[in-house]
């Protein structure tokens, strides 16, 4: 058991240098990934925190976006997890988490789905 959980962070580590490495390398991304910090400031951050740790005061609380599962969605959810999280951006959820439809274009909202991926 001990080895398949040194494994499992082992595979993980991998996966995270390796988007690093990448994104370091192309300045277009690294553009799009600078405009997306600043969406995240603007327009997330006030509810779902900098670092993705939800304001504890608004009702309903909006989703923690740092934690343990929500990186394992991502590790073995993928493409499924990234779409769910960008209709969510782009249709809203509720009158706290309203829809960016008009306010973002399709690849800004992509943009912050790898933002939180990367948080």
């Amino acid at each position: 058991m001990g080895f398949g959980i040194l494994f499992f962070f082992l595979i993980l580590s991998c996966r995270s240098a390796s988007n690093r490495a990448t994104s370091s390398a192309d300045p277009e991304t690294n553009a799009r990934s600078a405009e997306a910090d600043l969406l995240w400031e603007q327009r997330c951050s006030s509810c779902h925190g900098l670092d993705g740790t939800p304001n504890e005061f608004l009702q309903p609380k909006p989703r923690k976006l740092n934690g343990f599962g929500i990186k394992m969605g991502f590790f073995f959810g993928g493409d499924k997890m990234r779409e769910g999280i960008f209709r969510t951006i782009r249709d809203g959820k509720n009158e706290r988490m309203p829809s960016f439809q008009k306010e973002l274009s399709e690849e800004q909202i992509r943009a912050l789905v790898r933002k939180i991926e990367r948080l």
